[in-house]
């Protein structure tokens, strides 16, 4: 009964000061560039993998992406694909969205933590750190649901891509919720906030991966359909980043 009471005390104490900091504002903030870095990011990827396989990549997206919103992404790829032009406004865009990701989310970490100003050293040394866990992050959901696209499909071989799923995505976000944290002293103190957010990213997979499965009986809207699931995925994928570092934090504060 005792850990089942720590545990209840620990949620209702994230839940608490994640109403009191509300998170839903820099998470609908952090949602907006990531959604704006999309397209240029799919434009970069398909300017440096070729058409082929970004063909075979279009083929394995109907579990993240509605059939609209796939025909969306590869037309917007394509149609760029060779323009010198589109490709330094899609670096330019990339950077930009990037760069304030990161800056957000280092605030939402200062914020929560009550940290003190950090040097412009520290600042571009954590920024980076940032950027590169959640470009692993995304590399690692593309990586795994392809590999376990090409494996024959069973009700096991679900359970394991989950499993692995969870597995390197923690492993992917560690980085992002120690190098910047001020409470967090060390790597296992920044599992609990990592793990957190992997859980609640591949709940959000899952349920992204139902919808677009049944898309046709529930996507009423066509391609907005898809950009609404878009921009509500990256809004909940965002607000699990800051949820794990009100972990991170009520766990250091007890």
């Amino acid at each position: 009964m005792g850990g089942l009471a720590r545990v209840l005390d620990v949620t209702v104490a994230v839940a608490r000061a994640a109403y009191e900091e509300e998170i839903k504002y820099p998470a609908g903030a952090l949602a907006y560039y990531a959604f704006v870095s999309f397209v240029p990011l799919s434009v970069l990827v398909f300017a440096i993998i070729g058409e082929r396989l970004a063909l075979q990549l279009y083929t394995t997206t109907p579990q993240f992406l509605t059939v609209e919103a796939q025909g969306l992404m590869y037309d917007a790829m394509t149609e760029v694909s060779g323009r010198t032009g589109a490709g330094v406004f899609a670096i330019v865009v990339l950077a930009w969205g990037g760069a304030n990701i990161a800056t957000g989310f280092l605030a939402v970490v200062e914020r929560i933590e009550n940290a003190a100003e950090r040097s412009l050293r520290v600042q571009l040394r954590d920024a980076v750190t940032t950027l590169v866990s959640f470009s692993l992050a995304l590399t690692m959901i593309v990586v795994t649901s392809a590999v376990f696209a090409l494996l024959p499909a069973t009700p096991l071989l679900g359970v394991v891509g989950s499993v692995v799923l969870l597995v390197v995505l923690t492993g992917a976000f560690l980085p992002m919720y120690y190098v910047p944290s001020r409470a967090v002293t060390s790597w296992s103190g920044a599992v609990p906030g990592a793990l957190t957010a992997a859980v609640g990213w591949s709940a959000l997979l899952l349920v992204i991966h139902l919808y677009a499965i049944n898309a046709t009986r529930y996507a009423i809207y066509g391609v907005l359909s898809g950009i609404i699931i878009i921009l509500t995925s990256l809004y909940v994928a965002a607000s699990m980043l800051m949820v794990g570092v009100i972990v991170n934090a009520v766990l250091a504060g007890e």
